[in-house]
């Protein structure tokens, strides 16, 4: 029997989606009737070519003034939304060789909300490069002593909130990572449209001081335009990684962003990030931000509550926000990244920064966004700052967002605002529970990335007062979570 075949006969859901997905693409691209002729990809590329063609306003009459980015942590697309409709997806029949040789198949995850006593998955420089494989996409399970847990995925249910965001707003299917690579340089990224040179999680080289890496970042470029901006974070501060000033000048807490949102004096533009270190030090799988070991559920009703808080604010009418997550993760896809300019390009796929990493999952809310969409166009972080740069008439941070497309062109700027909410879920609260030990599997290596700026010191030198997150620092309404547990 044919692969195709069997793929049909064994998964009939996913092969009907699958085809729907490559018949409905064709259309978008003028080339109905040529679905089971063209790649996947070409299809995809002549799309978003199609609907890169949207006008944008200029700066001035651009009617969204209010900026909100979401980032969780360490999941990628097929692994969370390669079930989405009008998606270029794949969940359900892929198989992945191990190095011993042997072939397993993707799997459904849930109920498993933790992937306990799995190794987190390989999202390293190296390991994602031997992931890849010369763009076959095939090695996720040859990195890093991955196991099944990296070629799992949630089907469509599974997860609290961002699953449903993505049905009611507009997702994209060629969202990348900026980079190949791990937390802290994808988290630069997305403030300063570089890593400074850092391929894995090293802290700024200048750690005895207080000064972290030069300030380059968005932050510092709106300051100097005037344009209001806020970082809110719960626990462990990103802006850290810029030094005691920024840190001080830019930082606010979680319970800030709920209260100006409420008021409506949210700044221009904020960063909102989640709890790193869990409610006792990471330690494996108390971290709230979706990264292994973390509760995916928690992760899922922090995220429904800050945009549930946007969502309801004034600011709402004039505003979007966007939810990503720093990096794949490890977690198996099947479309190979690009390259992309980058003031570090090198021919060399092992010293190259323009190498981006794979998709992940995003999804923006905005009146101006087209409901039940999904957009074709390549887009990362640097297209997020694009927008904001465009809008507020910023010059660009590096020759990354230089070269970016805008991601406003994902907008739809010809029909009037649609300002009708949608009925999105409002997941139980829940905080994440520590892995049981027992057996080297059951535990990470190490604990959370982030918790390196807590552990080396580094916060301690700039003069922050690291507290562990609570039920109350992260959610909007923590008594729900004491009425879930309370017997």
């Amino acid at each position: 029997m044919a692969d195709e075949e069997r793929f049909a006969e064994e998964h009939p859901d996913e092969h009907l989606r699958r085809r729907e997905f490559l018949q409905r693409t064709a259309m978008l691209a003028g080339a109905a009737g040529l679905a089971s002729v063209l790649p996947a990809d070409t299809l995809v590329a002549e799309a978003a070519r199609i609907q890169s063609r949207t006008k944008l306003p200029s700066p001035r009459n651009m009617p969204i003034d209010t900026f909100v980015v979401l980032m969780m942590e360490n999941r990628s697309f097929d692994h969370y939304l390669g079930w989405l409709p009008g998606a270029d997806g794949r969940q359900a029949g892929l198989t992945f060789t191990d190095p011993n040789g042997r072939t397993f198949e993707t799997i459904r995850l849930a109920p498993d909300w933790q992937g306990c006593g799995h190794p987190d998955p390989d999202h390293s420089w190296a390991g994602g490069r031997t992931q890849l494989d010369g763009g076959r996409c095939d090695g996720f399970l040859r990195s890093g002593g991955n196991d099944v847990f990296a070629i799992s995925y949630y089907a469509e249910g599974d997860l609290g909130f961002i699953q449903d965001a993505a049905k009611a707003f507009t997702a994209f299917d060629r969202f990348h990572c900026s980079l190949m690579g791990s937390t802290l340089p994808n988290r630069e990224y997305m403030h300063a449209a570089q890593s400074y040179g850092n391929v894995d999680n090293d802290l700024p080289p200048q750690t005895q001081y207080t000064t972290g890496f030069p300030d380059t970042t968005i932050w510092a470029a709106l300051d100097r335009a005037g344009v209001s901006s806020r970082y809110f974070y719960n626990d462990v501060p990103v802006t850290a990684l810029w030094g005691a000033d920024r840190l001080a000048r830019s930082s606010g807490s979680i319970a800030e962003y709920y209260e100006r949102c409420a008021s409506g004096t949210l700044p221009h533009v904020s960063y909102v990030d989640p709890n790193f270190a869990g409610s006792e030090g990471e330690g494996p799988g108390l971290s709230g931000d979706e990264h292994p070991h973390g509760d995916v559920r928690t992760g899922q009703a922090f995220m429904a509550d800050v945009c549930h808080a946007f969502m309801e604010s004034p600011q709402w009418k004039h505003g979007a926000l966007f939810v990503v997550y720093d990096e794949w993760g490890g977690f198996f896809d099947h479309v190979a990244p690009p390259r992309v300019p980058d003031a570090r390009n090198d021919p060399d796929i092992n010293k190259d920064f323009g190498q981006m990493g794979f998709r992940i999952p995003a999804v923006a809310l905005s009146p101006y966004l087209r409901r039940g969409h999904v957009a074709h166009q390549r887009f990362g972080f640097e297209s997020i700052l694009k927008m904001i740069e465009y809008r507020f008439g910023l010059r660009p941070l590096t020759r990354r967002d230089a070269y970016a497309q805008n991601i406003a062109k994902a907008f739809d700027w010809r029909h009037r605002p649609r300002l009708e909410l949608p009925d999105l879920p409002r997941p139980e609260h829940v905080v994440s529970m520590a892995c049981a030990s027992g057996g080297d599997a059951s535990l990470r290596a190490k604990d959370h990335d982030m918790v390196d700026l807590v552990s080396s010191g580094y916060l301690e030198r700039l003069g922050f007062d690291y507290r562990p997150a609570t039920p109350e620092s992260t959610f909007r309404e923590p008594s729900k979570l004491r009425q879930a547990y309370v017997p």
